[in-house]
């Protein structure tokens, strides 16, 4: 393991302490759990000399119920999200995808804000948050700004933060007439990386789909919205027949490829399975809603 050197480590309370830090200083970059960055700064070089901590500003953690939207700061952790009763409640997926990331002792540590700004096309914490529709809030001293989960995901390990950015929450609106469910599958059931990642939102209209969102990760070099799919099925009952055809719509708009952890063509075969297994669990959620 290579030790770390040639790193300094600044701390601040507050959020504009960060983001003056940010705005002046070369090569420094933010960090809150450090569950992803500080394996991946032991395994390669790092091209940043000054890390932030920011896992003690209070104002980026926290879960706040609104009138119509959730919000949740981004040094936020999983096991934060997996305790809460509106997470389980109202982001069912979410919870679902936080109950499987890691270890008891990475989820104690790591971070939603992390997770997202690694910009994994594997994150497990992205398809639940896209099928919810969330948003992110991007902040510098110049300005803040919400935009679409999904247009802050850029390539691998690439996302739409600026240097003098930061991530410091995320915006999920409250659908009160659906519900969500996420599966993965990986080379074993946690502490590792998912092979494919997908998640459902399904609001209905007794036996047919009145609302429907899907994303699937590990697919593509970023987590994938299947807006066209979605478009296609709204209106439609859901059966054996749907569900099958739903998969196979999906795993013709994935775009994967062969690694260690598996290969292209198993990608885009198991991204049909888990997005019916996670749509089947999300239909069955819905209850009476």
């Amino acid at each position: 393991m290579r030790t770390l050197t040639g790193i300094t480590l600044l701390k601040t309370h507050t959020l504009v302490g960060a983001l003056e830090i940010l705005s002046t200083l070369d090569k420094v970059q933010p960090i809150a759990g450090g569950t992803d960055l500080i394996p991946l700064i032991r395994e390669v070089e790092s091209k940043s000399t000054h890390f932030i901590d920011i896992y003690s500003i209070k104002e980026l953690n926290g879960i706040y119920e609104e009138s119509d939207s959730i919000i949740i700061g981004s040094t936020t952790t999983h096991s934060q999200l997996l305790s809460s009763k509106t997470v389980s409640e109202k982001i069912p997926a979410l919870h679902d995808a936080c109950s499987l990331i890691g270890s008891i002792q990475i989820r104690n540590r790591g971070t939603i804000g992390g997770n997202l700004c690694n910009a994994s096309p594997a994150a497990d914490s992205a398809p639940p948050l896209l099928v919810h529709d969330a948003e992110v809030n991007v902040s510098s001293l110049s300005k803040n700004q919400w935009m679409p989960l999904e247009e802050f995901f850029k390539g691998p390990k690439i996302s739409a933060l600026k240097s003098d950015e930061l991530l410091i929450g995320i915006k999920v609106p409250i659908s009160g007439n659906g519900c969500s469910a996420f599966k993965r599958i990986g080379r074993r059931k946690s502490f590792t990386l998912s092979i494919v990642n997908a998640a459902a939102f399904v609001e209905r209209d007794g036996d047919s789909i009145k609302n429907l969102r899907l994303s699937i990760g590990s697919v593509a070099p970023t987590p994938l919205r299947m807006k066209k799919v979605e478009k296609e099925f709204i209106g439609s009952k859901l059966n054996h027949q749907t569900l099958t055809e739903i998969g196979q719509a999906c795993s013709g708009q994935v775009n994967p490829i062969d690694d260690v952890r598996g290969t292209a063509e198993y990608r885009r075969d198991i991204s049909s399975v888990l997005i019916k297994r996670a749509l089947i669990e999300a239909w069955s959620r819905t209850g009476g809603k």
